[in-house]
């Protein structure tokens, strides 16, 4: 009974239409005094072809309600083909609904993978961050207290927290990027001091070249790369230097140089993508495999970018780009 009534709504200057032209009909035989026999006859044949032309549109706007009613219900995977001859109106309507329909659909499909990959690593973090804590929980525990022992484990927590308040930073929609002029050589005393009780701890050479230069860059976010970089150089080596200097030819290009393990061949390329961890990060239990993916989109936001080489064996070298590139805008 509804839809009978929306067609009628929807049809109703059609019926005024018609009402008016038998009630000219009529009028003009009316005023030429003429029998009213052929308009009668008239009327009904205009009558008869109306109800048969309503009856034929009725059934197409039910096909075509019930086509919008699944559509409705479908606003991601829109139902193939349309069941009616659409107008150009329509067509151009059903044009931007299918636009609209894959932008959804593309949305809702880098939703879900984003989704999976923070549930990926909040849940891989979570075991991991219980690792110095049930460590610490240990030490405490001793009749004698092992300071410096404690101290790695409370340097493994925080690397863990400053890790995943980096992620979600990352995540939010709104960078908090302040852009200014720094000495590089401040930037990267402030990064050596994060990271000195790790280096300290195993006993690894610091050669800290003297620096000179300004970069415009974000403060936090480039000692939060730094201090990711030289984490990782002193994880994986058990002993040697871990350099740190501006090229020769390049001043622009900072460099961390490190004689650990360094980095097979075959995962090289794959070494910033997040998840990935390589052979290395499964020999080393506490690895995430995202400290060098959330290295690079920090990189990429602040507008420098860095390259990894690394020869097995020998070590690895990070080679930083600081120069200016072209900011993205949102």
């Amino acid at each position: 009974m509804k839809m009978i009534f929306n067609y009628f709504r929807l049809r109703a200057k059609f019926f005024l239409l018609y009402l008016l032209l038998l009630f000219l009909l009529f009028a003009v035989y009316g005023l030429y005094g003429l029998p009213f026999g052929p308009a009668q006859y008239t009327a009904l044949l205009l009558s008869l072809v109306c109800v048969l032309f309503c009856i034929a549109d009725f059934f197409s706007f039910a096909k075509k309600l019930r086509y919008y009613a699944v559509m409705q219900n479908q606003l991601v995977a829109l139902p193939n083909g349309v069941p009616f001859s659409p107008s150009p109106t329509e067509e151009a309507l059903l044009a931007v609904i299918r636009q609209l329909s894959q932008r959804a659909q593309a949305a809702e499909t880098a939703h879900t993978a984003q989704l999976s990959a923070t549930n990926e690593y909040y849940t891989l973090w979570s075991h991991q961050i219980k690792t110095p804590l049930a460590a610490m929980r240990l030490l405490l525990q001793e009749p004698e207290l092992d300071t410096d022992a404690l101290l790695q484990e409370l340097f493994k927590t925080e690397q863990y927290v400053e890790m995943v308040l980096g992620y979600q930073r990352l995540k939010m929609s709104t960078k908090d990027l302040v852009l200014q002029e720094y000495p590089l050589n401040t930037l990267v005393h402030k990064a050596v001091m994060g990271v000195s009780t790790l280096i300290i701890h195993k006993k690894l050479s610091l050669d800290l070249a003297e620096l000179h230069g300004i970069v415009l860059t974000d403060e936090k976010w480039l000692i939060f790369v730094l201090e990711q970089l030289l984490t990782n150089a002193a994880k994986y080596t058990a002993r040697g230097t871990i350099s740190i200097y501006q090229s020769a030819d390049a001043p622009h290009l900072l460099v961390v140089e490190d004689t650990g393990i360094g980095i097979r061949p075959e995962d090289l390329p794959r070494v910033c993508e997040q998840g990935y961890t390589g052979c290395n990060g499964r020999l080393e239990e506490h690895s995430t495999g995202i400290g060098l993916a959330l290295c690079k989109q920090v990189m990429a936001m602040l507008g420098h970018s860095f390259t990894i080489t690394s020869v097995l064996g020998k070590g690895t070298r990070v080679t930083l780009d600081l120069g200016r590139k072209k900011l993205e805008t949102e």
